[in-house]
């Protein structure tokens, strides 16, 4: 039931206060938060009621390995409490051009009063295909349920694009577990503004069965709209309600909630917490652009080409991306405040980050932004 609730409170009323953040040397980072909240849900087969949660979370990044875990502390208005946590993690085990493999585990488990306690334990893999400003994967996982018999299955199929400040995501699933199989659609729309990012997501889950309960309906439409509003550099307005499906992989209830409230955030600009696409597996998040940092300049046609920063100041500058595996490259300081170096890439989409004298991993200036589920910040350039 808390990762049900987790996820209605993740799209609506959050207080966040980063309370971590060490880089590590090389090509890692580490770190971490704390966010509270409430919100009014209702779940499947249960009465509406009003909670706060308490939900710390940390992430470590490096340029092929990410590693996240959550928590929560849920209080109902009742005084009942769940106790819930997860921890993911996905490896680029292959890349080529602009294919990649990926393998991913998750695991999560939840108690809730003299309950039985559930969870789950997932391991998957992707085939990632990229092009220009769209791309698609393909994907299968399996593992156990606990608190359920049978070994959960799913399929799933997805496809993106992005058209300027508008990213679009369709995806299929297809699921087994136990005495239940179903398939799900989903589509989600996001407008990113200055100040404002607005989502879209509109479901249907048109063909499932219990064979143990064929009375049991487990049909139907969902959807659930979001905003964000930027007030100052701090803090932001959010605003969402909707109605979700049960995930029976995962063991979480279905929903429909309403939630409002502000969030208090470490960045320059307010970030959504909610990713594109859920559950499993790596996901993408449309971001704000960063600000005052270096911009990335890639002149050159075919596929040798010159890459430039300009970091007045700077003792040196680092770059990684899909086109070096993730492999730091230092650039060579040609004129005062002026960095270069001359590396293969291809045409087409490349994500790609930096650094100064040994920093913290950011995004080029005035590139687009994406986030994973684990929260790394990658910059996407895309060239003719």
């Amino acid at each position: 039931m808390s990762r049900g609730f987790a996820r209605a409170w993740r799209r609506g009323l959050a207080v966040a206060v980063s309370i971590a953040g060490l880089t590590l040397p090389l090509v890692a980072q580490t770190t971490g938060s704390v966010a509270v909240g409430g919100s009014l849900v209702e779940y499947d087969g249960f009465l509406a009621s009003g909670a706060a949660v308490v939900a710390p979370a940390f992430r470590f990044d490096s340029p092929v390995f990410s590693l996240g875990g959550q928590g929560s502390w849920t209080l109902f208005e009742s005084g009942s409490s769940v106790l819930q946590g997860s921890l993911a993690a996905a490896w680029i085990a292959a890349s080529r051009r602009a294919w990649r493999l990926e393998l991913s585990g998750s695991a999560g488990a939840s108690a809730y009063r003299d309950e039985q306690s559930s969870g789950h334990v997932l391991g998957g893999l992707r085939i990632h295909g990229l092009g220009r400003s769209a791309g698609g994967w393909l994907g299968a996982a399996a593992g156990r349920s606990y608190g359920a018999a049978g070994v959960p299955v799913e399929l799933t199929a997805a496809g993106w694009a992005v058209r300027r400040r508008l990213a679009f995501l369709g995806t299929f699933t297809a699921a087994l577990h136990d005495q239940v199989r179903y398939v799900d659609l989903l589509g989600t729309v996001r407008w990113t503004g200055s100040r404002m990012e607005l989502e879209a997501r509109v479901g249907a889950r048109p063909w499932g069965r219990n064979v143990a309960d064929a009375t049991e309906s487990l049909t139907g439409a969902y959807g659930e709209l979001s905003a964000l509003v930027g007030l100052n550099r701090w803090l932001s307005v959010a605003l969402s309600g909707g109605k979700y499906r049960a995930d029976p992989v995962r063991r979480t209830l279905g929903a429909n909630y309403i939630s409002a409230g502000l969030r208090l955030g470490s960045s320059g600009r307010a970030i959504r917490t909610a990713p594109v696409q859920e559950p499993g597996g790596s996901t993408s998040r449309v971001v704000p652009k960063e600000e005052g940092t270096p911009r990335l300049e890639i002149t050159g046609r075919g596929e040798r080409r010159s890459l430039r920063i300009r970091a007045p100041g700077a003792a040196s500058v680092e770059l990684m991306g899909d086109f070096t595996d993730w492999v730091p490259v230092a650039l060579t300081q040609i004129e005062p405040g002026l960095w270069e170096t001359a590396l293969e890439v291809p045409a087409g989409a490349h994500r790609v980050n930096i650094r100064l004298d040994g920093g913290a991993w950011v995004v080029p200036g005035g590139l687009r932004v994406e986030q994973s589920e684990f929260g790394a910040r990658v910059g996407v350039v895309v060239l003719p």
